[in-house]
């Protein structure tokens, strides 16, 4: 008589490439994303979709956030590991990921920052066809008012990696890949 044994899933590896504006994280995990051969979801990028969808701004705090995670949530469960980036706030942040992908995902936290972060917002945001400089303006008000929460990585109680952005990345993004698949250990019963 054959035993079979059942063996869960693994949870799968969700990456959250943090940061303050400007400071590479999309750049960062779009790269991370490629060389892992893994789904990259830019939170930036589903805001603009719904912005593009309800044809106009959208609440980016409340119905913007709301609607990233509970794509991030379906791919958690879906068992799809995956990178995303965007900005994390001090005491908001924290408690989202701890209760919401902890417990179905191994997270690891990649901060980026860069010596240069607020230049490279700027000119960034400068740089893009259709913004007003009122519009630009009000971001720089607000970025300078969120930097400091933005800066510095969270306490997310999950692994993290730190990278240096300004010039190339710092370490390399192979020497990340390898911390990151140090923290992704298969832990399952019965595998080996």
């Amino acid at each position: 008589m054959r035993r079979s044994l059942t063996v869960q899933p693994r949870n799968p590896l969700m990456i959250i490439v943090s940061g303050a504006p400007g400071s590479g994280k999309t750049t960062l995990a779009k790269a991370l994303a490629d060389y892992l051969r893994v789904p990259h979801v830019p939170r930036d990028d589903v805001l603009r979709g719904l912005e593009l969808t309800r044809g106009g701004e959208i609440n980016r705090g409340a119905e913007g956030v709301q609607t990233y995670f509970n794509i991030l949530t379906q791919l958690c469960t879906a068992g799809v590991s995956f990178v995303t980036d965007g900005t994390l706030y001090r005491g908001l942040s924290e408690k989202d990921v701890r209760t919401r992908f902890v417990p179905v995902a191994t997270v690891v936290n990649v901060h980026a920052r860069a010596k240069n972060e607020y230049e490279r917002f700027v000119a960034r945001e400068r740089a893009r066809e259709g913004w007003s400089s009122e519009w630009v303006n009000s971001h720089l008000i607000r970025l300078k008012e969120i930097y400091n929460d933005t800066v510095d990585p969270l306490d997310l109680g999950v692994p993290v990696v730190e990278v240096d952005t300004t010039d190339g990345y710092d370490p390399s993004l192979s020497d990340v890949a390898r911390r990151i698949r140090e923290f992704y250990v298969d832990t399952r019963p019965g595998i080996k």
